[in-house]
Parts: structure tokens; C-alpha cells; sequence
């Protein structure tokens, strides 16, 4: 630990949370790591639009007693509310900042390519670290933009000289995974197929990250997190108020959730401890979306592959989670 705290990252979270419970959980995971000095959260910013996705990401960081700026995709098209799950719900029953009226409003969120830029341009060289658990909107929109009164480097030039690295929760690497992965539960129907946040990003926005992004790129793809289910019952044990115990109980009841979000977070904030490492090379995509991986000299792309056991990652991410 003592080691893991004199390398504190810095990191940037980029997310679709809203939706699916484990962007909540990967959020309070990093509140955790920066409680006990391994990480210091820079910014938050959501790769979609709406008016009460800021107050979903603030009740979060409310409870959390830390006040961090967060960012809208403002665009992107306005989700809807039954899209939402749970954003809506935070964002109007726990405290925060940003209630769904401030939207659009001066004092309400900046938009999340400004708030990218002015955070890394406010950097120190090489010192941050990009956690993206959503689609790759964000993210496309950073590396295309350019210069501008914020900084007179590209979108490109940026991340090559502020971001350290970049754990993406995206993909799938069928072909090169040591286990057995069946579609629809039929053991003589194993293929290649493409990944949600993967999908959701769309092709152009996909193609510009995956051809573009100038330094190291990791991958935790869909195996990663679907051996890893925690969270169970979080709903109980949790302190009261807790606006992450509610997005599971909306989204899940008792039950755990996959930790595909998880898994990206504590790569990011402890790299190397849990998996290995593909060689690097480069990722691409094809027409159908789905994922793939070129050995290549000089490349930047790599994905994580099992290390330790599943079940010592799933306690520590519950342990991580539940620590007072």
C-alpha cells in the first residue's frame, strides 16, 4: 500500500452513468481510492446529455464530501428519461449541486470537451490518467479537437503531452481469451461479436480514438468484468443517504452486478496488480463493430489478460467499497 500511495494518480473519469449500476459503483470506487491517498479525482465527465446527469454524477460526490467539476456532453442527443435507470432519481431526491433546472444554466455544468481540455491543459506534464467506462463520444471529441483560447495544442497533441495512460472499459477479444466464452449459453455457437460501449460509441467516434489516441491505450474489455460480480446486497450494508446504494436498488435490488466498470478503475488507479497485459500492438475495428487486436512495432494498444484469481478481485473491490 505504501508503495501504491507515493504513485497517487490523477485521474479524469469519463462515464455514461445513468444507465447501468456499475458506472455508480465505479464512481464510488474511486472516491474510495481517494480517501486512503491512492488517487485524487481532477474531473468527471459524461459522454451523453441530459438535464440530470450532473446531479446524479454531484449526489455522488456530495456524499463523498468532495467537490469535483464535472462535465455534459451537450452534443450529444438529450437521453430521455426512461433511458436514465436512476440519473434522474439521484439527481432530484439526493442532495447536489446541480438540480435538472441549472442545466443549461451559467452556473450549471461545463460542457465536457471544455472541461477536458481545461483540465489537462491545467496539468502537469504526463501526470493524468483517463478512466472511460462509457461510450468513446468524449473521448473522440477530445483527440479531433483544436487549438482554441483554452490551449494552443490540438485535442491530439494534449493527451500526448498531459495523459499518462488511458483504461477504456470496452471490447472483446474472443479469439486471444484463455477462457471459454459462449453466446446465448450454446457451446457450439462461440463468436466474435462487438461490446456495448463499443457499439454505442458508433463507428465514426470509435474509428477516431482507436486511429488517433497518441500514447497507451488499455483495454478492460467485456471478459474482464463479467467473472466478477460485486456489490451484492450493497443496498443493505451501505450508510444511509448513500445515493450509489440507491442506483443498485433501482437497477438491481439485492442482487451484484458484473463489475465491468470496476475493473477499469482499479486498473487505472493500480496498474499491473490484477492482470497482465497483451503485448503491445493496435486496436481496430470492422464494420460490425466488433474489436481486434494487430501485433505491431511501435504500437500503443493493449488489453488485460487474467493474473489473479477472480474471486480476490471481487473481494477486493468489495472490500475497497465497503471500507468506512
Amino acid at each position: 500500500m505504501e508503495n501504491i500511495i507515493k504513485n497517487s494518480k490523477k485521474i479524469i473519469f469519463d462515464t455514461d452513468i445513468g444507465e447501468d449500476c456499475d458506472d455508480a459503483g465505479a464512481l464510488a470506487l474511486i472516491h474510495k481510492l481517494c480517501n486512503n491517498g491512492e488517487a485524487e479525482l481532477l474531473a468527471v465527465t459524461h459522454c451523453y446529455n441530459s438535464p440530470y446527469l450532473a446531479g446524479c454524477i454531484d449526489a455522488i460526490n456530495t456524499f463523498y464530501n468532495r467537490e469535483v467539476p464535472i462535465g455534459i456532453n451537450y452534443d450529444a442527443p438529450i437521453l430521455e428519461v426512461p433511458q436514465l435507470i436512476y440519473a434522474d432519481k439521484l439527481a432530484i431526491n439526493c442532495p447536489n449541486k446541480y438540480p435538472p433546472e441549472t442545466y443549461l444554466a451559467k452556473n450549471g455544468p461545463k460542457d465536457t470537451l471544455e472541461l477536458l481540455r481545461t483540465t489537462l491543459a491545467n496539468a502537469e506534464d504526463g501526470s493524468v490518467t483517463i478512466v472511460v467506462t462509457g461510450t468513446l463520444a468524449s473521448m473522440a471529441r477530445l483527440v479531433l479537437s483544436k487549438p482554441d483560447e483554452i490551449s494552443p495544442l490540438s485535442g491530439k497533441e494534449l493527451i500526448a503531452k498531459k495523459v499518462n495512460r488511458t483504461v477504456f472499459m470496452g471490447g472483446r477479444f474472443f479469439e486471444t481469451w484463455p477462457m471459454t466464452l459462449y453466446e446465448s449459453g450454446d457451446p457450439t455457437h462461440h463468436v466474435m461479436t462487438w461490446e456495448y460501449n463499443v457499439k454505442r460509441s458508433g463507428h465514426k467516434d470509435a474509428k477516431a480514438v482507436f486511429d488517433n489516441w497518441p500514447n497507451e491505450l488499455v483495454l478492460s474489455s467485456y471478459e474482464i468484468g463479467s467473472y466478477i460480480v460485486t456489490m451484492k446486497g450493497y443496498g443493505k450494508r451501505a450508510q444511509k443517504g448513500d445515493p450509489v446504494a440507491l442506483a443498485y436498488n433501482i437497477s438491481i435490488g439485492d442482487n451484484g452486478r458484473c463489475s465491468w466498470d470496476h475493473t477499469a478503475v482499479l486498473e487505472a488507479v493500480r496498474p499491473g496488480v490484477y492482470w497482465n497485459k497483451r503485448e503491445f500492438g493496435k486496436i481496430s475495428i470492422d464494420e460490425n463493430m466488433v474489436t481486434h487486436f494487430i501485433r505491431c512495432e511501435n504500437g500503443s494498444h493493449t488489453y488485460l489478460l487474467p493474473k489473479l484469481d477472480y474471486e480476490t478481485i471481487r473481494k477486493t473491490i468489495d472490500d475497497l467499497i465497503n471500507e468506512v
